[in-house]
């Protein structure tokens, strides 16, 4: 018996303008690929190893190439009265906070939410919505609750203390965002992990209880293996955020100032308050290049240890 593709069993009208159509509905995505991503990034590239060399007497800029704007990043990361070193502190801080501290508590949440403790549906809005609200206005709440007259500073004020400007302070600054982050941080997750625990078959959480396991033996012996591929995307993609972690610094309006800057909002004030692209695109490509090897040997780790799990 002869076998016919999806294709030819369409009418020939249909037939003839289905090459047409599949090429059109291709054509804008893969465009739009090579103009905004494609395009962009061989330009950041090229622009990493340029440097002004003046005015030419056409009036256009002049330009060299070189490794002077890596050497420039080089130096001003030795030299403590730049900013870029700063940066690169809060951004390995902010980092760090979501993969070894908010990551393992939302999987934690996640499964107390999964074994249905008492109010978990209120307690899945309450993580949950942070992520559907506007993160201007998260923030604006976050500033009324720690600030002037808030209920922190009340609470303070009770115990005889002072609360202090937390925000502009070079002490307190970043530690009062990594506190937001933990607050807003645990949405996503949730679902996922969630998702992941939903599938796992009953049967199999019943056989624990018969054998009369602990919950954290459950979590750790017949939890985690089955959800495993679940929680190593996360972290995959978690890690490939290594160098571009970057706290709401924009929304909270520090500028950077009192110690707050990241990577990214340094790269951010460069180009959109100096107008500077060249020294930028050579810190993104510098941390590009160092990231690149880190993410695919983590890859290669979490899937070696990969549980041979099936249902």
């Amino acid at each position: 018996m002869k076998l016919f593709s999806k294709s030819e069993q369409m009418p020939k009208p249909y037939r003839k303008g289905l090459a047409p159509f599949i090429l059109a509905m291709l054509a804008v995505p893969v465009l739009w690929f090579i103009i905004f991503y494609v395009a962009v990034n061989f330009n950041s590239i090229i622009m990493a190893f340029k440097v002004i060399d003046g005015i030419g007497d056409d009036g256009r800029i002049k330009y060299i190439w070189g490794l002077d704007n890596f050497q420039r990043f080089f130096h001003e990361y030795k030299v403590a009265e730049y900013g870029i070193r700063v940066a690169f502190v809060n951004t390995i801080k902010y980092f760090s906070l979501n993969f070894f501290l908010i990551i393992p508590l939302t999987y934690f949440v996640s499964y107390f939410m999964y074994k249905k403790i008492f109010g978990y549906k209120f307690f899945r809005v309450l993580f949950y919505s942070p992520s559907i609200i506007s993160g201007t206005a998260m923030v604006i709440i976050y500033k009324n609750i720690i600030g002037g007259y808030g209920p922190i500073y009340e609470l303070v004020e009770l115990f005889g203390g002072q609360l202090p400007a937390l925000l502009t302070s070079h002490a307190t600054a970043t530690p009062t965002i990594l506190v937001y982050c933990v607050w807003v941080g645990f949405g996503v997750n949730i679902v996922l992990y969630q998702g992941a625990m939903g599938r796992i078959p009953e049967d199999v959480i019943e056989a624990g209880k018969i054998d009369g396991i602990s919950w954290w033996r459950e979590l750790l012996n017949v939890v985690t293996p089955m959800v495993w591929p679940t929680i190593s995307t996360t972290l995959v993609f978690a890690l490939t955020g290594l160098f571009n972690s970057s706290g709401p610094i924009l929304l909270f309006g520090t500028g950077g100032n009192f110690s707050t800057s990241t990577i990214n909002y340094y790269i951010y004030q460069q180009v959109h308050d100096l107008a500077v692209y060249n020294y930028p695109a050579a810190i993104g490509v510098f941390f590009t290049v160092v990231s690149l090897p880190i993410v695919f040997g983590f890859r290669w780790l979490v899937n070696k240890i990969d549980p041979e799990v099936e249902y």
